[in-house]
Parts: structure tokens; C-alpha cells; sequence
């Protein structure tokens, strides 16, 4: 009998403080400030500001985003002292952005910060990330006279879109995923502010975790055809025989990267199909391309002319000892053991490629 009453005793005493605690939790949504975008700017090795966006629904408010800016040396001190600046609880449950300085990722300080977030059940793990050239803060802070509000307008200048030319996002799973996979070198977009707008102006290529280089938005391009992504930005190419310019807008791509298996001497084949419309040419054959024997000559020179840029890139990325691309990853399905970092760093020193663009140019547009 006694143990009986002690069981309806325990029983009571939970439901009462669980009543309790819900409670105490319970917070007024107008008492709750919901970051959309975040910012670190780098100050020294032990602290750096942290920059928050916070958007205000009320129709009395005067102004649609809050910003508020703190100097911290730690992520989860810099929530709470914004919160006494506020006067509302602060949540991370609506972030879409963070922003991260380019000095605070040149000092090898992204991947900490990104973890914190990523072990945090409120952030989700399709929060976009990118680098800025400059100052976060001031990004946050700045004058977008036909955007509503920063919040919306970084996830959507973010975000892939039919109407973005260009947009290698990344989130903070793609982060962590690569930073995590000793086949691949992490990349994140670039963002720059020019006058009263926000433009995405390439990718930044990190190597551990440190930001190694900034790449231009054609050698991007390449990573993302390589990658082997279908929907890709329209291509600017020009044709150094000639001289001769064109607009192609690429409407398929499919990619296959096969190996030797030899790890003493490893050699990568590299067979692109891309398929597009030619929607503008400028040159001496402008008023020429009307012919199958015409297009076909095209299409020759345009796969020539990719396969001279994306050796060229390849160069590059061997200089860096950098592989954002994942070549290494046809080697790795053969390797026996644990595939380390020093396995990456050891074939993509001693890779060699042979490269096959196929261009197929379905349309001219609007040339005829």
C-alpha cells in the first residue's frame, strides 16, 4: 500500500513540475527577438563582434530590422549581452544567414564558429553561409532602398534561383560535410557590397581551416560543372583564335571523372557533355552561323577552348594543394585503409588529366 502512494505521490510532483517548468519557459512572441542573419567580424585572436539582424513585425515599429553589434569572445556571451541590449529573449530558431568576414575566415577562425551553430538544436542545417569582402556589420547595417528588409533580401540573393546567373551556396551542412571529408576542400560564396546593393563576386576556397584564395565566378563555374551539377550559370566565354565572343546559356551538363587506379603515377579522365543555347555572339561570324558545318566548327572551338581553361584551373588548384572539386575521390574508392589528408595531398601533387569537353549547341536564340 505504501509503495502504491508513493507512486501516485511521484506521479503528482512531476505533473506539477512540469506544469511549472512550462511555465517558466512560456515567452510572449512580442517579448522574442528572432535572428535572421548573422554576422562575425574578426577583431583579434581572442574576440571578434558579433552582428545580428533582427526583424520587426510589429506595424508600430519604426523600423523593419533591429541591428544590434557586440565585441565578444565567445559566441553564446555575445547572445546573451545582445539580449540585455534588446530587452527580448533572443532565439536562433528563424536563422538563414551568417556572414563571416573575410579577415575572421583568412585567421582560420570560420570552423568553430560554424560547429557552435551546427550543435545547436535551435539552428537548422540549411542556414546559408557566406564570406564578405569588408565588414559584416556594415553589410547588416547598410542602406537597400528597394529591399524591404536585409533579412529576405540576403536569403534570397543566397538562395539557387532559375533568375540567379550565378549562386554556388553553400550551407552550414555542405560546410561541415567537407570540412569533415579528407577528400574535398570546403567553398563558400563571396559577397561584396557596391553602392546600394549586395552582389555574389565568386567563391572562396578554404584549405583546412583556414581561407586560402578567392576564386573569379568562370573558375567557380568550373568546380560547380566538375561537381557535377545539371542547372549551371550562363557561360561568358571567349575564343582566342578568333578573338570572338559569346553568351551561352547552359541548359544541361553531366560530368564523368575516371581514374587509372595507380597511385604511384595517378591519372584522372575527365569527359564533360554540356548542351546550351547560343543566345549572343559578337565577332567577325556573327551574321555566319547558319549552317550545321557552321555550329559544328563552333562547338569544336567552344569544347577546345574549355578544355584549355579547366587544365589551366586544374594547374592552379595542384599549386594550391587545394581539391574543391573532389578528383581525389576516384582514388579513394580504391585505396585500402583509412583515406587521410596526406593520401589527398599526395596524389593530387602527382595528378595528371586528360580533359574531353563535348559541346552541344541546341539553338542560336535570338541570332537569326
Amino acid at each position: 500500500m505504501k509503495e502504491k502512494l508513493i507512486l501516485v505521490v511521484i506521479v503528482f510532483v512531476s505533473i506539477y513540475l512540469a506544469g511549472c517548468t512550462a511555465k517558466e519557459l512560456k515567452v510572449p512572441l512580442e517579448d522574442v527577438g528572432m535572428v535572421g542573419v548573422m554576422a562575425f567580424d574578426y577583431i583579434d585572436e581572442d574576440n571578434l563582434k558579433l552582428t545580428v539582424a533582427i526583424p520587426q513585425y510589429s506595424p508600430e515599429a519604426k523600423e523593419h530590422t533591429q541591428i544590434f553589434s557586440v565585441s565578444t569572445d565567445l559566441i553564446s556571451k555575445g547572445i546573451v549581452d545582445i539580449e540585455s541590449l534588446s530587452d527580448k529573449k533572443v532565439v536562433l530558431n528563424q536563422l538563414r544567414v551568417v556572414l563571416i568576414n573575410e579577415e575572421f575566415a583568412r585567421h582560420g577562425k570560420v570552423e568553430k564558429s560554424i560547429r557552435h551553430l551546427y550543435r545547436n538544436s535551435e539552428v537548422g542545417n540549411k542556414v546559408l553561409i557566406a564570406v564578405v569582402k569588408g565588414n559584416g556589420e556594415e553589410i547588416l547595417k547598410g542602406e537597400y532602398p528597394d529591399k524591404p528588409n536585409i533579412n529576405f533580401y540576403l536569403n534570397d540573393l543566397l538562395q539557387p534561383s532559375i533568375n540567379t546567373a550565378f549562386n554556388p551556396n553553400t550551407n552550414i551542412h555542405d560546410y561541415i560535410y567537407t570540412q569533415t571529408n579528407p577528400v574535398f576542400d570546403a567553398i563558400v560564396p563571396i559577397l561584396e557590397k557596391k553602392d546600394n546593393k549586395i552582389e555574389v563576386e565568386g567563391v572562396a576556397l578554404f584549405k583546412g581551416k583556414n581561407m586560402l584564395h578567392s576564386l573569379p565566378k568562370d573558375e567557380a563555374l568550373i568546380i560547380q560543372a566538375l561537381q557535377g551539377r545539371k542547372k549551371l550559370a550562363p557561360m561568358d566565354l571567349t575564343l582566342n583564335s578568333h578573338g570572338e565572343r559569346l553568351l551561352m546559356d547552359l541548359i544541361n551538363s553531366s560530368v564523368k571523372i575516371k581514374s587509372n587506379k595507380n597511385f604511384e603515377n595517378p591519372k584522372i579522365t575527365i569527359t564533360l557533355n554540356i548542351e546550351g543555347t547560343l543566345v549572343e555572339f559578337k565577332g567577325e561570324r556573327e551574321n555566319g552561323l547558319k549552317t550545321a558545318e557552321s555550329i559544328a566548327k563552333l562547338e569544336n572551338e567552344i569544347s577546345e577552348e574549355l578544355e584549355e581553361g579547366i587544365s589551366d584551373f586544374l594547374k592552379k588548384l595542384q599549386e594550391f594543394e587545394a581539391d574543391p572539386i573532389g578528383l581525389t575521390e576516384s582514388f579513394r574508392m580504391y585505396y585500402k585503409g583509412e583515406w587521410k589528408e596526406e593520401n589527398k595531398q599526395e596524389i593530387l601533387s602527382k595528378l595528371q588529366w586528360d580533359i574531353h569537353v563535348n559541346t552541344s549547341i541546341l539553338s542560336t536564340g535570338t541570332l537569326q
